[in-house]
């Protein structure tokens, strides 16, 4: 278990924590070692933020809660992804994950998330972006005709059109998508 947990040390991510995991059950110790872990990673992770406050001019990775979250959607509790999401934040494209995972049951928590997509997607401005971006309008129809505030969704679009005028090709799409 002490290499175990040295590989895990040396590069913490969701493949070392399974591995841990899969030693760990073997000596029928994994509830001690899951804490452990989870333990260690939020401690990384809180000194990794106080480093990146305290240097502003360094180049770093941004600090944020991804991993806690991989491995709690592994495990199966979005409840728990969720809350780590919350507190530190994560990649998008787990925000996007845990947005469609939530979405039947919260739709209110899942469509800022959505919503937060839209501008950076269209800042890409190539058309596989448009196309993503149509799918994300959408989702945020979809759930704001749900949480019955359609006529939101309405004004929402306008803006959206207002801002990316010059975008032809999105623009194109967007009628098509007939939104």
């Amino acid at each position: 278990m002490a290499l175990i947990w040295a590989e895990f040390t040396e590069s913490p991510s969701l493949e070392q924590y399974r591995n841990l995991k899969a030693h760990a059950e073997r000596i029928s110790h994994w509830e001690l070692w899951r804490e452990k872990a989870l333990e260690y990673l939020r401690e990384r992770i809180g000194r990794a933020k106080s480093e990146s406050q305290a240097d502003r001019w360094a180049w770093y990775r941004k600090a944020d809660q991804s991993e806690l979250v991989r491995i709690f959607l592994w495990e199966k509790d979005v409840e728990a992804a969720w809350r780590e999401a919350q507190e530190g934040g994560c990649s998008n494209d787990l925000w996007l994950e845990l947005a469609a995972k939530r979405d039947k049951d919260h739709p209110e928590d899942a469509l800022p998330t959505y919503q937060r997509q839209i501008e950076p997607t269209l800042d890409r401005k190539n058309n596989e972006a448009y196309a993503e971006t149509i799918s994300l309008l959408r989702k945020v129809r979809e759930l704001m005709v749900r949480l019955e505030r359609k006529d939101e969704f309405t004004n929402y679009l306008d803006k959206v059109r207002a801002a990316h005028k010059p975008k032809r090709n999105f623009m194109k799409l967007l009628e098509r998508a007939s939104l």
